[in-house]
């Protein structure tokens, strides 16, 4: 049974393999068609750093060529970054493969289980992932409506535009929501003289603490001796993901908003250039990233289900999030473990404890 055991795991593993090596190469084609071709047709680096250092910003055109190179390069250099902390990850984590689902199945049954997500956030993430991929899908068939192998997946130019513009509406009326909502609790928050770090640790982003430990963290990937960081609830990924997502969205929706009332040639196509780019920086980061990393990293292969449930065992939060299991046990809201092992079975009884923020 061992043995049978040892290579189905191996099998499984090459899967996982598999699977991260279909993103990265289709993350790349899209890379290669829509930001390195472009860049490159252009005049290249050289010639965007011409037009940088000899500003017109009286002029529109400028503006297009501007930050048509301007995003083409920061594309391949967050698809670089991206690639190399996925692939370094799946080569730190290989040895653990499938670590937590072993633990959920065995361990997590016994542990606490806390809360890290809460019904309405499941909800927003959602919300937001049914509008980003029809979004996405509607947007890039018509970006390719001429090209003869998308032609036959455009059944109607006004009705892709119509569902195309409708999802945006959904999704720009969630981040709405969302930032109204969190900014309002804030508020409240800081009146009351609590912390706002550890009331949203979300804001962990804009602390030079963050870069620092995104800066060990991948160099931890190539060279083990480098200690990562401690994290609090969300690590250097999701910090940087959540963050470049609603700025993503900003920089996406005011201008589809201006194009979809005054038509894609609004300003000689400067809002188009960063609708365009911008989708393309989005896409290819939840392929390389969002998808390869946060779900498909060996230790949680295939997906992980806290977007599920919401929640996440005690001794998972205890190695991967240390700040926030200490805050946790701080605030008293899980018992601490008695020594360095999981908790025992008369306090996986308060397996109801949750935290949530």
């Amino acid at each position: 049974m061992g043995g049978r055991g040892e290579i189905l795991t191996r099998v499984w593993l090459f899967t996982n393999l598999l699977m991260i090596a279909l993103l990265v190469g289709i993350s790349w084609t899209i890379i290669y068609y829509l930001a390195w071709i472009p860049l490159k047709t252009s005049g290249g680096i050289s010639h965007w750093l011409s037009i940088a250092l000899h500003p017109e910003i009286h002029r529109t055109l400028w503006w297009r060529e501007f930050l048509a190179g301007g995003f083409d390069i920061l594309i391949i250099l967050v698809s670089i970054v991206g690639t190399l902390w996925t692939l370094g990850h799946f080569a730190a984590e290989a040895k653990h493969f499938r670590k937590w689902k072993r633990y959920y199945k065995e361990k997590g049954k016994l542990d606490i289980w806390v809360k890290r997500l809460g019904l309405w956030e499941r909800i927003q993430h959602l919300w937001m992932m049914i509008t980003f991929i029809i979004c996405a899908y509607t947007g890039f068939v018509m970006y390719f409506a001429n090209n003869p192998y998308w032609r036959f997946l455009m059944t109607s130019r006004d009705t892709f535009v119509r569902i195309h513009v409708l999802s945006g509406l959904a999704m720009g009326v969630l981040v709405v929501l969302h930032f109204g909502y969190y900014t309002a609790q804030a508020i409240l928050a800081k009146k009351r003289g609590k912390n706002l770090m550890e009331e949203f640790p979300i804001l962990r982003f804009y602390t030079l603490t963050f870069y620092k430990a995104l800066i060990r963290r991948l160099a931890w990937t190539f060279y083990p001796k480098v200690k990562p960081l401690k994290v609090h609830k969300y690590n250097c990924e999701q910090l940087f993901e959540y963050w470049g997502v609603y700025w993503g969205i900003a920089v996406l929706g005011i201008p589809g908003l201006i194009m979809a009332i005054e038509g894609p040639k609004a300003l000689d196509g400067v809002l188009w250039t960063m609708h365009t780019k911008e989708a393309v920086l989005a896409v290819t980061f939840i392929l390389l990233v969002h998808i390869s990393y946060t779900h498909l990293r060996p230790s949680i292969f295939p997906y992980d289900p806290v977007f599920i449930t919401g929640k996440m065992p005690l001794g998972q939060i205890k190695e991967e999030h240390p700040l926030w299991y200490e805050q946790l046990v701080r605030e008293g809201l899980v018992p601490q473990p008695p020594g360095e092992g999981a908790p025992s079975q008369s306090e996986s009884h308060s397996s109801g404890v949750s935290s949530s923020g």
